[in-house]
């Protein structure tokens, strides 16, 4: 009895330990199974260093504009292309299958014999399309291999290329990485995420990056792009801008930019300075400016349009004479007179009416001195350091006409925005929205970042000079049954812009500026129009202001604007 006993507890001792033995095995499987999953799956970066696995490049992800009735047009784009190599020492009849490449390629190989002969391997034909790629591997030659790479094709070339940017291929991540504009701003977005992949499966797929949805209209945009064009060559400028933007939304229709460049070239560009966009530059605007400062007196209580004084034609302060654009002095004026004539004088008087406090404040208030609220990159800080600690009376008085002072023109057709927009002060948009790769989709709503930085009574005060610009001055602007209010503005180069080392002060060159929105009455669009070095003696009312008037037309007939002053168009009857 006593040894059964004995061999029963032995027996259980031992089914225990093979349990033990088991259960430790399965634990141990499955952490080793765990630790394989863990580096295939969730540590695929670290997993390619240890099992040599290859880089899968994603697609990066295409940018779009569009037109007024939602059609898409694409100005960015990826795809995969292919390096065919032919590896003669897997060849079963070099010359046979050479042939028959070929011929599917439908081109002439002209390969050195050299090369059919040699053991190593060497390249047939670059950017082979996916088609071409997959009725070569049905030949099945184990003598032939590909290389994948991306493109990034921008198939209307110098269209809107200074606002898009480009990407480039960067060796370090593996990834086409977007360098200036748009393709840089969104680049978190487009580029997408890197997959996996061993000789003999795909560990991680790719995922395509985001597709951007512009809110730039396509006709818009290339028409700007035109009067640009011709407005350079008519006025014999260096170069300019157009820049168009929905008044309630801040969404920009069009930027056209001169010079400009291929996008598919930007290898080819020596001057790297037309990558950064005009745009994100600041420049000093010139009269432009005056608007802001004829708002903060007449909503301080401390003038009004019908307030008086004496134009000499100049203005001393603190040594230094300020004079007209004409160096012509009008006698008593009035205020209104002053602006809708833009006399340097009247500004002047302007700024000695709110004194320094107060012409600091409204340059606060518009955010004229604060980076513009919009999607882009690489954008220069306003500079308007010479205000400060406490700053010159003379410095103020440059200040009050746009000299001495600089700001983008981002910056500039936001806070002009404040006047046709009752007030309020909305973000610029770029994009108006981001498609994910699962199909969701990001919006960029409009955002209002300032409310009632004029009230209604300053706005009623300011608006029928700001319409007495186009009617007295620069009547270049006027349309025919639509009510436009803008302002001009011409201002001298300063030698600093200009690239001439060991000069202070300002050339004879200028540029010349005019913002305007229509229609007055219940404005719709925004449009700052500025050429950069027009020949000499021409000033923003010929020059900017008529190339306002052709892309105001253009909007006014592709979005049927209903005229403000229709009875201009019967008048004649």
């Amino acid at each position: 009895m006593t040894r059964k006993i004995i061999k029963k507890l032995k027996y259980a001792g031992i089914l225990n330990i093979n349990y033990l033995v088991l259960v430790v095995a399965i634990l141990m499987s499955g952490a080793i199974l765990f630790k394989l999953f863990s580096l295939q799956i969730l540590n695929a970066d670290s997993f390619i260093i240890q099992e040599k696995l290859y880089k899968i490049i994603p697609l990066r992800g295409n940018i779009y504009v569009r037109d007024k009735d939602g059609n898409l047009f694409p100005v960015a784009l990826s795809y995969y292309l292919y390096d065919l190599y032919f590896y003669p020492p897997k060849s079963s009849n070099v010359k046979q299958e050479l042939d028959k490449l070929a011929e599917v390629l439908k081109t002439n190989l002209d390969i050195d014999e050299k090369k059919i002969n040699s053991k190593t391997s060497f390249i047939l034909k670059k950017d082979l399309t996916i088609e071409e790629k997959n009725k070569l591997e049905q030949l099945k030659f184990d003598s032939i291999f590909f290389e994948t790479k991306i493109a990034r094709k921008y198939p209307l070339k110098n269209f809107l290329s200074s606002v898009l940017g480009f990407a480039r291929f960067d060796v370090n991540s593996g990834l086409l990485v977007g360098q200036y504009g748009l393709e840089r701003h969104y680049d978190n977005f487009l580029k997408g995420e890197i997959g996996y992949k061993s000789d003999k499966q795909i560990i991680k797929n790719p995922i395509k990056g985001s597709d951007l949805v512009l809110n730039i209209d396509y006709y818009v945009q290339a028409k700007s792009e035109a009067i640009l064009e011709e407005a350079v060559k008519q006025y014999k400028a260096e170069g300019g801008l157009i820049l168009v933007s929905e008044v309630k939304t801040g969404n920009i229709i069009a930027a056209a930019e001169l010079p400009n460049y291929d996008l598919n070239n930007f290898n080819k560009i020596n001057d790297y300075s037309l990558f950064i966009s005009r745009l994100s530059k600041t420049y000093e605007p010139g009269s432009v400016m005056k608007p802001f400062f004829y708002a903060g007196a007449f909503a301080e209580g401390l003038a009004s349009p019908s307030s008086t004084y004496n134009d000499l034609g100049y203005v001393i302060l603190d040594g230094w004479r300020i004079e007209n654009f004409d160096h012509k002095g009008r006698g008593v004026v009035t205020l209104q007179t002053a602006l809708e004539q833009s006399l340097n004088t009247g500004s002047v008087y302007v700024f000695q009416l709110l004194g320094k406090m107060n012409f600091l404040k409204y340059i606060n208030l518009f955010r004229l001195n604060q980076i513009a609220e919009v999607d882009f990159p690489i954008l220069e800080k306003p500079n308007f350091n010479n205000l400060s600690n406490p700053g010159r009376n003379a410095n103020f008085g440059t200040a009050s006409f746009g000299q001495g002072i600089s700001l983008s023109p981002l910056n500039l057709i936001q806070s002009f925005n404040v006047f046709a927009n009752r007030g309020s002060l909305v973000k610029l948009n770029f994009v108006n929205k981001i498609i994910l790769p699962n199909s969701s989709v990001i919006k960029n709503e409009p955002q209002i970042i300032s409310n009632n930085i004029l009230d209604d009574k300053t706005l009623n005060t300011i608006m029928p000079i700001l319409e007495g610009v186009i009617k007295n001055q620069a009547k270049k602007a006027r349309i025919s049954g639509y009510n436009v209010a803008g302002k001009t503005g011409s201002a001298l180069l300063p030698y600093s812009k200009m690239s001439i080392n060991g000069m202070s002060g300002y050339s004879d060159q200028v540029i010349t500026n005019f913002i305007g929105f229509l229609p007055a009455s219940n404005p719709l669009y925004i449009v700052l129009v500025r050429l950069d070095k027009p020949d000499k003696g021409l000033l923003a009312f010929g020059t900017a202001a008529p190339t306002f008037k052709k892309i105001a037309e253009f909007l006014i007939n592709y979005y049927n604007i209903e005229p403000d002053a229709p009875e201009e168009l019967t008048k004649n009857f």
